[in-house]
């Protein structure tokens, strides 16, 4: 592969891992601290909605950059030796990192798919004047909390091994 294209890639892995991980932290210590401590439940839905409509598909654009990329770098370093072939520090590093990512990913399907659309039913019951149980509020607010801080501790964990793969190539 020309040095060039190499580059690129390493460019658009950098700026993609840049974008998700950065919206992650500020997810977790900026925007959800502050929409629970100023914000009642509705007007926290409601801008949670908006923020992670954007947000997600920021997430996903960066997880599918971060997947094209790495296989093309990955793919071109000299101790690659093959789909699953763990053989040499290096390729244990990345098969762990690959470990992390795909459980950032399955974090990212359950609050794409799961906890944000249970807080919009939620807010949407409020909305409506129905009665919502608080502990089902609790629950999914708590939920929403935990994922958040998982994800940031895997990625953590991700850029942990992205360290050490670059210290033993």
């Amino acid at each position: 592969m020309p040095v060039w294209v190499l580059t690129i890639a390493y460019w658009f892995h950098l700026m993609a891992t840049v974008v998700w991980v950065g919206g992650m932290i500020i997810n977790a210590w900026v925007i959800v601290p502050l929409t629970q401590k100023y914000l009642n439940f509705q007007q926290k839905a409601e801008f949670l909605t908006s923020y992670q409509k954007w947000f997600q598909t920021i997430s996903w654009l960066s997880l599918f950059i971060l997947g094209a990329t790495g296989m093309f770098q990955m793919s071109e370093h000299p101790q690659y030796g093959g789909f699953l072939a763990v053989e040499n520090p290096w390729s244990v590093a990345i098969f762990i990192k690959h470990v992390f990512i795909l459980a950032l990913a399955g974090c990212m399907l359950l609050m794409t798919f799961f906890i944000l659309p249970a807080l919009k039913r939620i807010a949407l019951k409020q909305q409506l004047g129905r009665t919502v149980d608080s502990r089902e509020i609790q629950k999914f607010a708590k939920l929403e909390k935990r994922l958040t801080w998982a994800n940031i501790g895997l990625v953590v964990l991700v850029l942990i091994l992205t360290a050490w793969a670059r210290s033993v190539s």
